[in-house]
């Protein structure tokens, strides 16, 4: 009989696809930082794309942010797997979204300690 609280293989393969992406992508961007501001690649806000100064200490820091998020993501996603906790996919997608918003936050909080509001140092 199929249990409904009970995680597929579909739900355990879709969970590990994404952790392997967030940490390729994040150790991509931890090892390759945009080096120039531009419009494709980085932590872009218009406050980190007020300057060059500003523009690198903004995507070192998210950088760093985004790793450390997607080693939590990570271990998050296998103890659903391991656990066979029920509606895994629906808990891993409420972590991905918490994570991401706790990074931009805390990369944001960051340059609040070096920056002024139009990206001059303090």
């Amino acid at each position: 009989m199929y249990d409904l609280f009970a995680i597929d293989n579909e739900i355990s393969i879709g969970i590990l696809i994404c952790c392997a992406i967030f940490l390729a992508l994040s150790y991509y961007y931890k090892k390759y930082p945009p080096k120039e501001i531009n419009e494709l690649y980085g932590f872009r806000t218009r406050r980190t794309m007020a300057n060059q100064d500003i523009w690198e200490v903004a995507n070192r820091r998210a950088a760093q942010d985004m790793w450390r998020y997607s080693i939590a993501l990570t271990i998050v996603g296998l103890l659903l797997i391991l656990f066979k906790i029920p509606y895994a996919m629906l808990i891993f997608l409420i972590a991905l979204l918490a994570g991401l918003g706790v990074s931009v936050l805390s990369s944001l909080r960051y340059l609040d300690r070096f920056f002024d509001k139009n990206g001059n140092r303090l």
